[in-house]
């Protein structure tokens, strides 16, 4: 399936979050949380920069991440592509509740930055293993519905999704107006 482009994808996340002096992420009011935490947990690396704080996928993200957060078993990782100031940052920062990369580490933020592009999201799961490049169209076409975000539950709605497209294809090819009959292949009605 296509939107589960990871297969076979592993990193190891303590040495993809970290830098040489660094082995914490920070919450928005300053705290530090080890990156050791992470372990066992899924974890959503969500590419972005500061004007997508006000955009569409800012805020579906958001809604999925309040609604499953209670659960305890993911946490969303903000890769910020912000350029400015670390004052600029903190403020743009200070409207989410996930961690995120401090603005000071540049290096890891950059490093980061050659894995996505901007707004998207990357779903690991809990050995480390990617499972879509591709989550911001899972969290948008999805929401919560997708938890627990697995390639097993992601390939199951994509399926009943392909299935309703197959139906109604169906019931739109035979169930013209004009004709409430079939034709078989003696060309009987």
């Amino acid at each position: 399936v296509k939107l589960l482009n990871g297969h076979g994808v592993s990193y190891d996340l303590s040495e993809l979050l970290s830098s040489e002096d660094r082995d914490f992420l920070i919450r928005n009011n300053g705290d530090k949380v080890k990156i050791s935490s992470l372990n066992g947990k899924m974890v959503w690396l969500y590419f972005s920069h500061s004007e997508e704080v006000y955009g569409t996928f800012y805020k579906e993200l958001l809604e999925v991440y309040e609604e499953a957060s209670s659960k305890g078993d993911f946490e969303v990782v903000l890769v910020d592509n912000y350029d400015d100031e670390d004052e600029s940052f903190k403020s743009y920062f200070s409207k989410m509740p996930w961690l995120a990369i401090p603005f000071s580490d540049s290096d890891t933020r950059n490093r980061l930055m050659q894995l996505s592009t901007y707004p998207s999201l990357i779903i690991f799961n809990s050995n480390g293993n990617v499972t879509t490049f591709l989550g911001n169209y899972i969290v948008e076409d999805y929401g919560t519905d997708a938890y627990p975000f697995t390639c097993e539950r992601i390939n199951f709605l994509l399926g009943e999704e392909e299935e309703v497209k197959k139906n109604s294809f169906l019931s739109h090819l035979l169930g013209r107006r004009s004709r409430n009959y079939l034709l078989s292949n003696d060309g009987k009605q």
